[in-house]
């Protein structure tokens, strides 16, 4: 069948929610993700890299798998005929790597990763569907003390990156259930929809003595750590150091950046489906939805984890523009030794098509938007006038 114009015309269209990223946005992306695992380094975290698909019996196995299955696409393996899921999410994998390859290492073990992923559906406030996800896992412990590291690592690489205006939100998603331990089944379900949607007259309409604890919880949630803490007394053993280790990671973020705005909204649990202890979302001012969530729960082998995950084309965003490439232009007859003393000194180049003393030499040079051309191997770059 011969090709038609309407063939010519859709041959740049590429699936909802996903884009090419290009220069300087993708150069600038490379930068952003390799000075976020340099400062996950520092403080001892060390690279992986897990491939892109696996089986899917694997990588949606029990734990942070299993609550990603339903935004996985699937192929089958031509080689085994065995079905095999695309990664949405980094976290099963580093489960994975934690429990088997890494299972005889030390703990706590200290890992960070980055890598595309791929979504079904898109989150309601984004529209891509492919994500570039950077994170860190602390594999071995999922308690508050683990949760501060996390965190403090991963402001600390955002701020590094360039983002400069966090507010971090802080939940402890067990602790609903906690404190509805008493109410009987339907009660419960009716409780469980009003306090996602923060829906204190349906929670009132409930008769039971915890509810009234419920709604002083959401009543007191925000910044105001000491309301909160007032409120332990009135708890269970559970619910209370539930609401300890909120405030401890709280304190913690508080040391280590006086100036961070921390939200604390106990009750919150949307998006937190496998986590066991305290979660979190970290926003920037100016994007849309979150930049970064993670918190403690269990891998798929049932060991003790905390993790963090940032989205990068959310991060892009929030970036500033990165200042124009000067590059310089070399005629092709300028020595080859002295076009790569320049690159050794950390400069951009371009290599030329035309002789230094060739007027196209500055035309070619204006228009590959050089700055700067060389005329010969002896003398300093000259520049471009436009």
């Amino acid at each position: 069948m011969a090709p038609t114009d309407d063939d010519d015309n859709n041959q740049g269209l590429l699936p909802a929610g996903l884009m090419d990223l290009l220069d300087p946005v993708a150069s600038q992306n490379s930068q952003a993700i390799t000075t976020m695992l340099n400062c996950f380094a520092q403080f001892g975290y060390q690279r992986v890299k897990p491939p892109l698909v696996e089986f899917e019996a694997t990588l949606l196995a029990k734990g942070p798998g299993a609550a990603t299955a339903a935004k996985s696409f699937r192929l089958m393996d031509p080689l085994t005929q065995n079905m095999m899921a695309l990664r949405s999410d980094m976290t099963a994998q580093i489960s994975r790597i934690s429990g088997t390859r890494l299972a005889h290492n030390p703990r706590p073990l200290r890992l960070a990763y980055e890598g595309d992923v791929m979504r079904v559906l898109p989150d309601s406030l984004n529209s891509e569907r492919q994500l570039f996800q950077t994170g860190a896992e602390l594999i071995g412990f999922n308690d508050a003390t683990a949760t501060a590291e996390i965190l403090i690592l991963g402001i600390k690489a955002l701020f590094q990156v360039g983002i400069a205006s966090l507010t971090v939100d802080l939940g402890a998603p067990l602790l609903a259930e906690s404190l509805m331990s008493t109410l009987a089944p339907d009660n419960r379900a009716l409780a469980s929809t009003a306090i996602l949607d923060k829906d204190i007259d349906a929670l009132q309409e409930i008769d039971n003595p915890e509810i009234t604890l419920i709604v002083k919880v959401i009543n007191s949630s925000g910044t105001n750590q000491d309301a909160l803490a007032a409120l332990i007394p009135e708890m269970s053993e559970d619910a209370g150091n539930m609401m300890r280790d909120l405030l401890f990671v709280a304190q913690q973020l508080k040391e280590a950046y006086p100036d961070l705005p921390v939200t604390l909204d106990p009750l919150e649990k949307r998006g937190f489906d496998y986590h066991t202890g305290i979660g979190f979302s970290i926003f920037a001012t100016g994007l849309r939805g979150e930049i970064a969530r993670g918190g403690a729960y269990l891998t798929g082998f049932g060991e003790p984890a905390t993790g963090l995950s940032v989205y990068m084309e959310r991060v892009l965003r929030g970036l500033p523009d990165l200042s124009p490439t000067l590059r310089i232009y070399m005629p092709i007859d300028i020595p080859k030794q002295t076009i790569l003393n320049y690159v050794d000194r950390g400069r951009s180049v371009i290599l030329g098509r035309y002789k230094a003393d060739d007027k196209m030499a500055l035309q070619e040079a204006k228009q590959l938007n050089c700055a700067f051309i060389v005329r010969n191997a002896g003398s300093p770059p000259e520049s471009i006038e436009e």
